[in-house]
Protein backbone atom coordinates (compact mmCIF):
# COMPACT_ATOMS: atom_id res chain seq x y z
CA UNK A 1 0.00 0.00 0.00
CA UNK A 2 1.36 3.70 -1.26
CA UNK A 3 1.27 6.06 1.61
CA UNK A 4 0.33 9.63 -0.08
CA UNK A 5 0.48 12.76 1.94
CA UNK A 6 -3.43 13.53 1.16
CA UNK A 7 -5.83 15.33 3.48
CA UNK A 8 -8.06 13.14 5.31
CA UNK A 9 -10.37 14.15 7.95
CA UNK A 10 -8.53 14.43 11.65
CA UNK A 11 -11.58 14.59 14.62
CA UNK A 12 -10.91 15.07 17.41
CA UNK A 13 -13.20 13.90 20.61
CA UNK A 14 -13.80 14.94 23.45
CA UNK A 15 -10.59 15.90 25.53
CA UNK A 16 -9.58 16.53 29.39
CA UNK A 17 -6.08 16.78 28.11
CA UNK A 18 -3.80 17.65 31.14
CA UNK A 19 -1.67 20.78 30.21
CA UNK A 20 1.29 18.86 30.13
CA UNK A 21 0.57 16.54 28.23
CA UNK A 22 -0.69 19.03 25.29
CA UNK A 23 2.82 20.81 25.86
CA UNK A 24 4.45 17.33 25.12
CA UNK A 25 2.50 16.66 22.31
CA UNK A 26 3.28 20.41 20.97
CA UNK A 27 6.59 20.37 21.64
CA UNK A 28 6.67 16.65 19.99
CA UNK A 29 4.95 17.40 16.64
CA UNK A 30 7.16 20.78 15.81
CA UNK A 31 10.32 18.56 15.53
CA UNK A 32 8.30 15.45 13.85
CA UNK A 33 6.27 17.44 11.96
CA UNK A 34 8.72 16.52 8.50
CA UNK A 35 7.76 12.94 9.10
CA UNK A 36 3.71 13.64 9.96
CA UNK A 37 1.60 12.43 7.40
CA UNK A 38 -2.02 12.32 6.75
CA UNK A 39 -2.93 8.83 4.57
CA UNK A 40 -4.83 8.24 2.35
CA UNK A 41 -7.69 5.56 3.37
CA UNK A 42 -7.72 6.31 6.54
CA UNK A 43 -9.41 8.67 9.48
CA UNK A 44 -7.57 9.78 12.45
CA UNK A 45 -9.11 10.79 15.43
CA UNK A 46 -8.13 11.54 18.74
CA UNK A 47 -9.49 10.13 22.30
CA UNK A 48 -8.23 9.73 26.16
CA UNK A 49 -8.54 6.04 27.34
CA UNK A 50 -7.85 6.03 30.93
CA UNK A 51 -6.41 9.58 30.97
CA UNK A 52 -3.52 8.98 28.26
CA UNK A 53 -4.19 10.62 25.15
CA UNK A 54 -4.44 8.64 22.07
CA UNK A 55 -4.69 8.33 18.09
CA UNK A 56 -7.07 6.07 16.97
CA UNK A 57 -6.51 4.50 13.08
CA UNK A 58 -9.07 3.28 10.95
CA UNK A 59 -9.97 2.60 7.57
CA UNK A 60 -12.04 5.65 6.12
CA UNK A 61 -15.16 3.44 5.16
CA UNK A 62 -15.09 1.79 8.59
CA UNK A 63 -13.60 -1.33 10.06
CA UNK A 64 -14.73 -4.12 8.18
CA UNK A 65 -13.22 -6.28 11.17
CA UNK A 66 -14.27 -4.58 14.73
CA UNK A 67 -12.99 -7.19 17.23
CA UNK A 68 -9.42 -7.13 16.31
CA UNK A 69 -7.39 -4.26 17.41
CA UNK A 70 -3.38 -3.08 17.10
CA UNK A 71 -1.64 -1.18 19.96
CA UNK A 72 0.97 0.76 18.15
CA UNK A 73 3.44 2.17 20.50
CA UNK A 74 6.02 4.29 18.98
CA UNK A 75 9.69 4.67 19.73
CA UNK A 76 11.78 7.91 20.57
CA UNK A 77 13.96 6.83 23.19
CA UNK A 78 10.97 7.24 25.89
CA UNK A 79 12.55 11.00 25.73
CA UNK A 80 10.89 12.01 22.17
CA UNK A 81 8.22 10.30 19.81
CA UNK A 82 4.51 10.65 19.07
CA UNK A 83 1.54 9.15 18.01
CA UNK A 84 0.96 11.04 15.16
CA UNK A 85 4.71 10.03 13.88
CA UNK A 86 3.64 6.07 13.39
CA UNK A 87 0.61 6.79 10.89
CA UNK A 88 2.70 5.50 8.13
CA UNK A 89 2.50 2.30 10.05
CA UNK A 90 -0.08 2.62 11.87
CA UNK A 91 -2.42 3.17 8.48
CA UNK A 92 -0.49 0.42 6.62
CA UNK A 93 -1.72 -2.05 9.61
CA UNK A 94 -5.46 -0.54 9.83
CA UNK A 95 -5.61 -0.89 5.73
CA UNK A 96 -3.91 -4.21 5.83
CA UNK A 97 -6.27 -5.62 8.76
CA UNK A 98 -9.37 -3.71 8.85
CA UNK A 99 -9.59 -3.19 12.00
CA UNK A 100 -8.78 -0.08 14.21
CA UNK A 101 -5.16 1.10 15.52
CA UNK A 102 -4.74 3.02 18.86
CA UNK A 103 -1.10 4.89 19.34
CA UNK A 104 -1.01 6.36 22.54
CA UNK A 105 0.95 9.71 23.45
CA UNK A 106 2.48 8.23 26.65
CA UNK A 107 4.54 10.67 29.00
CA UNK A 108 7.95 11.23 27.89
CA UNK A 109 11.67 11.33 30.40
CA UNK A 110 12.78 13.91 31.38
CA UNK A 111 9.59 15.57 32.35
CA UNK A 112 7.96 12.37 33.63
CA UNK A 113 10.02 9.78 35.25
CA UNK A 114 10.31 6.16 34.85
CA UNK A 115 8.39 4.04 34.94
CA UNK A 116 5.57 6.43 33.16
CA UNK A 117 5.53 5.27 29.72
CA UNK A 118 5.30 1.88 31.35
CA UNK A 119 2.00 2.72 33.19
CA UNK A 120 0.38 4.58 30.27
CA UNK A 121 0.58 1.66 28.14
CA UNK A 122 -0.22 -1.01 30.59
CA UNK A 123 -3.39 2.03 31.52
CA UNK A 124 -4.14 1.60 27.80
CA UNK A 125 -4.19 -2.06 27.24
CA UNK A 126 -5.98 -2.46 30.85
CA UNK A 127 -9.16 -0.08 28.69
CA UNK A 128 -8.80 -2.01 25.80
CA UNK A 129 -9.71 -5.26 27.33
CA UNK A 130 -11.97 -3.81 29.97
CA UNK A 131 -14.53 -1.07 29.12
CA UNK A 132 -12.75 -0.91 25.44
CA UNK A 133 -14.74 -4.34 25.11
CA UNK A 134 -12.05 -6.09 23.49
CA UNK A 135 -11.02 -9.41 24.18
CA UNK A 136 -7.27 -10.14 25.05
CA UNK A 137 -7.54 -12.72 22.00
CA UNK A 138 -8.13 -10.24 19.61
CA UNK A 139 -5.64 -6.98 20.44
CA UNK A 140 -2.20 -7.41 19.30
CA UNK A 141 0.80 -4.98 20.22
CA UNK A 142 3.26 -3.86 18.57
CA UNK A 143 6.37 -1.11 18.71
CA UNK A 144 9.14 0.16 17.13
CA UNK A 145 12.81 0.41 18.90
CA UNK A 146 12.19 1.87 22.65
CA UNK A 147 8.40 1.07 21.77
CA UNK A 148 9.36 -2.03 21.00
CA UNK A 149 10.97 -3.10 23.81
CA UNK A 150 7.36 -1.33 25.27
CA UNK A 151 5.36 -3.98 23.76
CA UNK A 152 7.06 -6.98 25.19
CA UNK A 153 7.29 -5.14 28.98
CA UNK A 154 3.32 -4.99 28.27
CA UNK A 155 2.79 -8.55 27.77
CA UNK A 156 5.67 -9.38 30.94
CA UNK A 157 4.06 -6.83 33.35
CA UNK A 158 0.00 -8.09 32.31
CA UNK A 159 1.43 -11.90 32.95
CA UNK A 160 2.90 -10.67 36.16
CA UNK A 161 -0.59 -8.63 37.21
CA UNK A 162 -2.35 -12.15 35.96
CA UNK A 163 -4.25 -10.01 33.13
CA UNK A 164 -4.59 -11.93 30.40
CA UNK A 165 -1.97 -10.68 27.31
CA UNK A 166 -2.16 -10.20 23.99
CA UNK A 167 -2.28 -12.67 21.27
CA UNK A 168 1.06 -11.34 19.96
CA UNK A 169 3.30 -9.05 19.95
CA UNK A 170 5.85 -7.52 17.38
CA UNK A 171 9.01 -5.56 17.67
CA UNK A 172 10.47 -3.54 14.92
CA UNK A 173 14.10 -1.70 15.38
CA UNK A 174 14.02 -2.69 18.72
CA UNK A 175 16.29 -0.77 22.03
CA UNK A 176 15.64 -3.31 24.69
CA UNK A 177 19.28 -2.28 26.56
CA UNK A 178 19.60 0.65 28.48
CA UNK A 179 22.90 -0.75 29.94
CA UNK A 180 24.10 -0.10 26.95
CA UNK A 181 26.41 -3.66 26.50
CA UNK A 182 25.13 -4.33 23.24
CA UNK A 183 27.89 -5.15 20.79
CA UNK A 184 26.15 -4.05 17.68
CA UNK A 185 26.68 -0.32 19.31
CA UNK A 186 30.51 -0.39 18.57
CA UNK A 187 29.90 -1.84 14.98
CA UNK A 188 31.95 1.33 12.97
CA UNK A 189 29.55 0.32 9.67
CA UNK A 190 26.57 0.11 11.77
CA UNK A 191 27.33 3.87 13.10
CA UNK A 192 27.51 5.43 9.65
CA UNK A 193 23.48 5.15 9.74
CA UNK A 194 21.27 7.30 11.32
CA UNK A 195 21.21 6.42 14.44
CA UNK A 196 24.46 6.64 15.97
CA UNK A 197 26.32 5.13 19.33
CA UNK A 198 26.01 8.80 21.06
CA UNK A 199 22.22 9.20 20.49
CA UNK A 200 21.65 5.87 22.22
CA UNK A 201 24.10 7.08 25.00
CA UNK A 202 22.47 10.32 25.22
CA UNK A 203 18.49 8.52 25.45
CA UNK A 204 19.82 6.15 28.03
CA UNK A 205 21.48 8.97 30.43
CA UNK A 206 17.80 11.05 30.07
CA UNK A 207 15.61 8.15 30.60
CA UNK A 208 18.01 7.18 33.74
CA UNK A 209 18.39 10.24 35.45
CA UNK A 210 15.25 10.67 35.97
CA UNK A 211 15.07 8.81 39.22
CA UNK A 212 17.11 5.78 41.22
CA UNK A 213 17.10 3.21 37.97
CA UNK A 214 18.93 0.30 37.27
CA UNK A 215 19.99 -0.07 33.60
CA UNK A 216 19.19 -3.49 33.40
CA UNK A 217 15.77 -2.57 35.09
CA UNK A 218 13.53 -5.53 32.80
CA UNK A 219 11.20 -3.43 32.64
CA UNK A 220 13.05 -0.66 30.10
CA UNK A 221 15.72 -3.34 29.36
CA UNK A 222 13.66 -6.62 28.32
CA UNK A 223 17.23 -8.31 27.66
CA UNK A 224 17.23 -9.00 31.03
CA UNK A 225 13.60 -9.23 31.82
CA UNK A 226 12.52 -12.95 32.45
CA UNK A 227 10.13 -14.03 29.46
CA UNK A 228 8.45 -17.08 30.14
CA UNK A 229 4.87 -17.45 29.01
CA UNK A 230 4.68 -14.36 26.63
CA UNK A 231 2.73 -14.58 23.47
CA UNK A 232 4.26 -15.44 20.17
CA UNK A 233 6.37 -12.56 19.13
CA UNK A 234 7.70 -11.38 15.97
CA UNK A 235 11.41 -9.44 15.91
CA UNK A 236 12.44 -7.15 12.83
CA UNK A 237 15.90 -6.55 13.09
CA UNK A 238 17.54 -3.55 10.44
CA UNK A 239 20.71 -4.26 9.08
CA UNK A 240 22.04 -0.99 9.25
CA UNK A 241 21.55 0.12 13.04
CA UNK A 242 23.54 -0.17 16.05
CA UNK A 243 21.09 -1.69 18.03
CA UNK A 244 20.38 -4.55 15.66
CA UNK A 245 22.27 -7.17 18.29
CA UNK A 246 19.33 -6.00 20.70
CA UNK A 247 17.03 -7.58 18.98
CA UNK A 248 19.02 -11.07 18.48
CA UNK A 249 19.44 -10.90 22.26
CA UNK A 250 15.69 -10.71 23.20
CA UNK A 251 15.03 -13.33 20.79
CA UNK A 252 17.29 -15.60 22.24
CA UNK A 253 16.29 -15.09 25.47
CA UNK A 254 12.62 -15.75 24.51
CA UNK A 255 13.50 -18.83 22.62
CA UNK A 256 15.55 -20.19 25.93
CA UNK A 257 12.11 -19.23 27.68
CA UNK A 258 9.86 -21.14 25.59
CA UNK A 259 8.54 -18.19 23.57
CA UNK A 260 7.27 -19.27 19.54
CA UNK A 261 9.59 -16.03 18.17
CA UNK A 262 10.13 -15.25 14.47
CA UNK A 263 13.04 -13.14 13.74
CA UNK A 264 12.80 -11.44 10.60
CA UNK A 265 16.60 -9.37 8.96
CA UNK A 266 16.43 -6.13 6.99
CA UNK A 267 19.73 -6.26 5.61
CA UNK A 268 19.51 -3.22 4.32
CA UNK A 269 16.90 -1.19 6.58
CA UNK A 270 17.95 1.11 8.78
CA UNK A 271 16.73 2.12 12.40
CA UNK A 272 12.82 2.36 12.86
CA UNK A 273 12.43 2.48 8.65
CA UNK A 274 8.66 1.64 8.80
CA UNK A 275 7.91 5.01 9.89
CA UNK A 276 10.25 7.48 8.48
CA UNK A 277 9.48 7.61 5.08
CA UNK A 278 12.67 9.70 2.94
CA UNK A 279 13.53 11.51 6.20
CA UNK A 280 17.18 10.67 7.84
CA UNK A 281 18.84 12.28 10.32
CA UNK A 282 21.79 14.82 9.69
CA UNK A 283 24.20 15.48 12.32
CA UNK A 284 26.29 18.47 13.16
CA UNK A 285 30.32 17.97 13.21
CA UNK A 286 30.38 18.33 16.74
CA UNK A 287 27.60 15.92 17.71
CA UNK A 288 26.10 15.34 20.83
CA UNK A 289 27.95 18.82 22.13
CA UNK A 290 25.79 20.41 19.84
CA UNK A 291 22.74 18.36 19.70
CA UNK A 292 20.94 20.48 16.96
CA UNK A 293 20.21 17.12 14.57
CA UNK A 294 17.45 18.03 11.64
CA UNK A 295 15.80 15.76 9.04
CA UNK A 296 16.85 16.03 5.72
CA UNK A 297 14.80 14.16 2.78
CA UNK A 298 16.29 10.95 1.10
CA UNK A 299 14.12 11.42 -1.44
CA UNK A 300 12.30 8.03 -1.40
CA UNK A 301 10.83 5.73 1.53
CA UNK A 302 12.74 2.32 2.09
CA UNK A 303 11.12 -0.22 0.41
CA UNK A 304 11.49 -2.65 2.91
CA UNK A 305 8.69 -0.39 4.93
CA UNK A 306 5.73 -1.68 2.94
CA UNK A 307 7.23 -5.26 3.03
CA UNK A 308 7.71 -5.26 7.21
CA UNK A 309 4.30 -3.84 8.01
CA UNK A 310 3.04 -6.69 5.76
CA UNK A 311 4.82 -8.56 7.44
CA UNK A 312 3.14 -7.69 10.47
CA UNK A 313 -0.14 -8.02 8.98
CA UNK A 314 0.03 -11.64 7.98
CA UNK A 315 1.68 -12.33 12.00
CA UNK A 316 -1.62 -10.72 13.53
CA UNK A 317 -4.02 -12.54 11.24
CA UNK A 318 -2.64 -15.84 11.93
CA UNK A 319 -2.55 -15.26 15.97
CA UNK A 320 -5.74 -13.15 16.34
CA UNK A 321 -7.39 -16.19 14.61
CA UNK A 322 -8.56 -13.54 11.75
Amino acid sequence: MAINVSAETLTTGESTMRPELAEQIATQTQFFAPLIVEPEGVRLYRDELDTVPVEWTEPVAGPTDPNRVVLYLHGGGYSSGLAAWARRGTARLALGLGCRVVAPDYRLAPRFAFPAAHEDVLAVYRHLIGAGGFASENVAVAGDSAGGALSVSLCADARDLGMPMPACAITNSLWADLALNTPSLDDPVRNGFDIRREMVEQLSATLLATGDIDPQDGRHSPVYRDLTGLPPLLVQAAGRDVCHDDSIRLAASARAAGVAVTVTEYPEAEHIWILNGPWRIEYPENYPDNPAIRWIDSGAEAPEAATAVAEMVAFIRRRTGG
